[in-house]
C-alpha cells in the first residue's frame, strides 16, 4: 500500500512540473503572438502584463516542483 502512495506522489510532481511549462508557454506565447483571432486582448500593457503574470507565476509553480523534486530524493 505504500508503495502506491509514492507512485501517485510520483504523479502528482510530474503533473506540477508540467503545469509550471504549460504556464510558462502560455506567458511567453501570449506575449510574442502578433495574432489574437479575436479571442485574446489586443496588443496592449493588458496583453503584456497577463503575459508577464502568467510566466511569474510559471516560475513560481517551477521552483516549488523543483523543492518537492529535490525533498523526494
Amino acid at each position: 500500500m505504500r508503495r502506491q502512495n509514492k507512485g501517485a506522489a510520483q504523479l502528482t510532481l510530474y503533473i506540477a512540473a508540467l503545469a509550471s511549462l504549460a504556464y510558462l508557454g502560455g506567458g511567453i506565447a501570449l506575449i510574442a503572438s502578433s495574432q489574437s483571432f479575436g479571442m485574446l486582448p489586443e496588443p496592449g500593457l493588458l496583453r503584456y502584463s497577463m503575459g508577464a503574470l502568467l510566466i511569474i507565476y510559471g516560475a513560481f509553480r517551477a521552483y516549488r516542483a523543483y523543492q518537492r523534486f529535490q525533498n523526494n530524493d
